[in-house]
């Protein structure tokens, strides 16, 4: 199914258990470092305490921990740490992440995408108009590549990622719900909907060598594998000893 989802591992309790967890021992290194101080600098307790204050509680304005990698080191980065985004206020955060994704977009690199996804989309729909049954949209072209459709009346769905890929055949309801992001917030926060996912019977698998060069020979090979299936299922064998002399089937 395609759109772009979030996914959180493992239930609240867990989550909160490692949040927890987290934050002690972040308390336990605060500790050691306040304990320097006292040691090595002459520092009373409660002033190396406000120093270690200045130094790693950076929060910023909904009270959030500012997680960058500018704090405490030491850096030339964000200004040597004096203007970490943690220290703006949310009309800069948006503007400069709205001039990064406008540099992003305009860049050359996405204006070769661009030109790519284009000069495929021309290739698939070719294709397709010469297929007879066949619907077919790839829904995500990268990390993972996916495609969904119809094949002689069954639904299918394709996924590769990291160099394997599988075939879902006949989806239907999963019972299981992931949050596909719809919108965004004035702030950047997702806005997300809950969509119910499918899957189906996986009827082939394999890895990205079998799958040709580019999107047609992956969708022609989906197809074909869809339809040897299909046409398998349906065999009766007859005169089958190794080999099914209709369908070509293992026996």
């Amino acid at each position: 199914m395609g759109g772009l989802y979030l996914v959180e591992f493992g239930d609240e309790e867990e989550r909160a258990r490692i949040r927890t967890e987290r934050e002690a021992e972040r308390g336990r290194v605060r500790q050691r470092y306040v304990e320097r101080l006292v040691t090595h600098a002459g520092l009373d307790g409660m002033t190396a305490d406000r120093v270690m204050a200045v130094l790693f509680d950076h929060v910023a304005d909904d009270g959030s921990r500012c997680l960058c990698g500018c704090h405490p080191q030491l850096s030339s980065q964000h200004g040597d740490g004096s203007d970490c985004p943690c220290t703006w206020d949310r009309e800069r955060r948006v503007a400069s992440r709205r001039a990064w994704l406008n540099d992003l977009r305009n860049s050359e690199w996405a204006q070769a995408m661009r030109e790519q996804h284009e000069a495929e989309r021309r290739e698939i729909g070719t294709w397709l108009s010469g297929q007879v049954d066949v619907t077919a949209e790839r829904t995500s072209s990268y990390a993972p590549e996916q495609w969904e459709g119809v094949v002689d009346g069954h639904s299918f769905s394709f996924r590769e990622r990291h160099g394997e890929w599988r075939i879902e055949l006949d989806l239907q309801p999963s019972g299981r719900f992931a949050d596909r992001v719809v919108d965004a917030e004035q702030g950047g926060r997702p806005v997300t909907e809950p969509v119910e996912l499918t899957e189906g019977e996986v009827i082939a698998e394999g890895v990205d060598t079998a799958l040709g060069s580019g999107p047609v020979e992956h969708l022609d090979l989906i197809v074909r594998t869809i339809r040897e299936h299909l046409w398998q299922q349906s065999c009766p064998h007859d005169g089958a000893l190794l080999y099914c002399p209709q369908c070509g089937a293992r026996m």
